[in-house]
């Protein structure tokens, strides 16, 4: 039963990358593939690595599954907190005009009064995903 709430979530949490996670004035709705790809395929990547972890009879190794994908949905925030203000006036300018879906990025779970209906079919598949790990390797 808690294999296949792990199944489920992982499939959800792939899935939810794509819906809409939030709605910008001019740049319309935006799911969280369209804010960052690159990390948008990772974390379908890790998602997707728990059970096929637990298919091949590595039950002990699927914890890093989760690990990763929270690593990388706080990479942006973390890599804001570390980052330093010795920059060029170049970067300065290329940095302002991103700054909006990088703040969204980095502040992805502290923007919940802001999510449309994929933001929580995301955040809730995340949730189960990653207590639903943990409890299964607990248990074995």
């Amino acid at each position: 039963m808690l294999q296949l709430l792990i199944y489920l979530s992982a499939i959800l949490l792939s899935a939810g990358v794509f819906l809409p996670l939030a709605s910008f004035p001019v740049y319309g709705e935006a799911s969280y593939y369209r804010i960052a790809e690159i990390e948008a395929w990772l974390v379908i990547v890790f998602a997707l690595t728990g059970p096929a972890l637990i298919l091949g009879g590595k039950e002990k190794l699927a914890i890093l599954s989760p690990v990763a994908v929270w690593t990388v949905l706080l990479y942006p925030s973390l890599r804001s907190y570390f980052e330093t203000t010795n920059d060029t006036v170049l970067k300065q300018l290329g940095n302002q005009l991103s700054s909006a879906m990088v703040d969204f990025a980095s502040n992805l779970f502290l923007n919940i009064n802001d999510f449309h209906w994929g933001g929580f079919v995301f955040l809730s598949a995340l949730i189960v995903f990653s207590f639903s790990n943990v409890i299964y390797r607990i248990k074995t």
